[in-house]
């Protein structure tokens, strides 16, 4: 008898174990995979949502975000970024969460990530995507940071700004680059950055390996041309549209030539 009540406690126990492992695959699982839409699609737009930068102070007094997420929505964009940091750009996980229950595109956490704790922390409020900044992490951090990222099944948008950027995202196993067109040092802006990281990994034989996404101080159409001119995958934009009277008619003047991008 004690011997069949030790074999059904196991049983009970084989259950639960069998049951929690399929939870944490379901969850685990990510369904918004912006790397599949950079696969499927010629050009992609990641539109931001921030209320503040560093460089600009407040960029829209009247901070609105789920009005902004629905004009992107309405726009077709791709996927959206949302600023967490909160004593520069006055943004918030609590945000993130809220708005997360609004949409199915994927969602870009857009923080300065740094440890693990904000990797987990990431995958909790629901981020699809986490911005990884080769600038400010050791080629050996930043590895540890991508693959806690992809065991959570999210991915990173790995930026970059040089070379000795780009060397350590391509060593860490980066899969999508995004290239910052802002200097660091004196915050001036300068489209042809995202040309140098291209010839860069031209010259590595290895362009074809990653998705590169363009960000900073893209606003206008010819902008728009430049970059899908020169090959990238497509483009972050944040404060233009956030500026913009009605960002859903902005986009759509932007990419008036490129309808695939929101014809799906």
């Amino acid at each position: 008898m004690k011997e069949r009540v030790v074999l059904a406690k196991k049983n009970i126990l084989e259950m639960i174990l069998a049951e929690k492992k399929k939870e944490l695959r379901e969850k685990k699982n990510n369904p918004r995979s912006f790397k599949e839409l950079l696969n499927n699609k010629e050009f992609v737009l990641l539109a931001e949502i921030k209320k503040a930068s560093p460089t600009k102070g407040v960029i829209v007094e009247k901070f609105d975000p789920e009005r902004q997420l629905n004009s992107y929505i309405s726009a077709g964009v791709d996927a959206v970024s949302i600023l967490t940091d909160e004593k520069f750009f006055q943004g918030s996980t609590a945000l993130f969460r809220e708005l997360r229950k609004k949409t199915e595109l994927p969602l870009l956490r857009k923080d300065f990530v740094i440890d693990s704790l904000q990797v987990y922390e990431s995958f909790f409020i629901g981020a699809d995507i986490i911005l990884l900044i080769s600038t400010i992490l050791s080629k050996e951090k930043l590895k540890s940071l991508l693959d806690i990222t992809h065991s959570l099944g999210m991915e990173a948008l790995v930026e970059v700004h040089n070379r000795n950027d780009l060397d350590k995202a391509v060593c860490s196993g980066a899969e999508i680059i995004g290239v910052n067109n802002r200097n660091l040092n004196d915050f001036t802006i300068d489209l042809g950055n995202t040309e140098k990281i291209l010839s860069l990994l031209k010259e590595k034989r290895n362009r074809d390996n990653y998705k590169i996404i363009s960000e900073s101080g893209i606003s206008s159409r010819e902008d728009i041309e430049f970059l899908g001119e020169i090959g990238v995958d497509g483009v972050l934009m944040g404060s233009s549209l956030m500026t913009a009277a009605d960002p859903e008619q902005k986009i759509k003047d932007l990419f008036l030539d490129r309808r695939q991008f929101y014809a799906d």
